[in-house]
């Protein structure tokens, strides 16, 4: 038995019910004392198996949203979770890149509990985090610190440590002032962070924790955001090295790298996109 309903990742199903109609209502959860706001998406209920989880982050400073892929997901079977990180569009707190990992540890811990996997119906073993720009480092660097998640999905993810290390900090500052919309202690604050942060963040220092970890990234050939050679290539040639040279070639963890000819939002290519989404989760969950 598959885990999600490919049939319908671009249609919708023809009978509903009305004791049991998917539909979404208000996030509102708890990451150290402040209140995480945002919407949980949920597909019918009368299915018997239990629903995968997928929490959806956004990147910075968060005004870029991917609906397209968490309604494709909802109608397959999946309970999405689109939070809205500490300081980010009326959730409480301050905004700061390592408070973003920390609320994704936060949630993916929440998406567990006894009394949300009861109401949801949620397999509390198929869990994934996906996340765009620097909403894939939220999901990598939270992914790396729990062995339960399932799956990371990365699209076009943003290393904010990278021009750290080649002594470019103009190009992240850059980056940083269009996060003045942001509730925080201001851009010099939210880089001091990523500073002070920097053996967490960095991509490359993930890989021992998620090496044997379900993952797909997707880089856009023409990104002027993120550097695909500097940000995603050092991490996933590891990972694919890691791979060539396992003794044991069963139960290899599925792991892939998917380049498309597009920009950093990867427009031009979302319906390939989900469609790739939707068999990674399928693929991960039987995995």
């Amino acid at each position: 038995m598959s885990l999600v309903n490919l049939e319908y990742l671009f249609k919708d199903e023809e009978v509903l019910s009305q004791e049991s109609l998917p539909d979404y209502a208000s996030l509102d959860f708890v990451s150290r004392g402040s209140h995480i706001y945002g919407e949980i998406l949920w597909p019918h209920r009368l299915q018997e198996k239990k629903h995968p989880c997928v929490i959806m982050l956004h990147g910075f400073p968060g005004s870029a949203r991917n609906d397209d892929i968490s309604h494709a997901l909802c109608r397959i079977g999946c309970v999405v979770l689109v939070p809205h990180h500490r300081g980010a569009w009326g959730s409480e707190g301050k905004y700061l890149i390592s408070n973003c990992v920390d609320d994704a540890v936060n949630l993916s811990n929440y998406a567990r509990s006894e009394d949300f996997v009861k109401h949801y119906n949620i397999d509390s073993s198929q869990i994934f985090l996906l996340g765009h720009s620097m909403g894939g480092n939220s999901a990598l660097n939270a992914g790396r610190q729990l062995d339960f998640i399932r799956g990371i999905i990365m699209l076009s993810p943003y290393d904010p440590t990278c021009f750290l290390k080649r002594g470019k900090e103009e190009y992240i500052k850059a980056l940083l002032h269009e996060g003045h919309i942001l509730n925080s202690d201001g851009i010099d604050s939210i880089y001091q962070d990523i500073v002070e942060k920097a053996e967490n963040l960095s991509f490359i220092n993930a890989f021992e924790s998620v090496k044997n970890k379900n993952i797909l990234i997707f880089a856009a050939k023409y990104d002027t955001v993120s550097a695909n050679e500097e940000m995603v290539m050092p991490l996933w040639n590891k990972l694919k090295e890691n791979m060539m040279n396992r003794r044991e070639k069963s139960n290899l963890p599925v792991q892939k790298l998917i380049e498309y000819p597009v920009e950093h939002g990867l427009l031009g290519r979302r319906i390939s996109m989900i469609s790739e989404i939707a068999a990674f989760i399928n693929d991960a969950g039987e995995n």
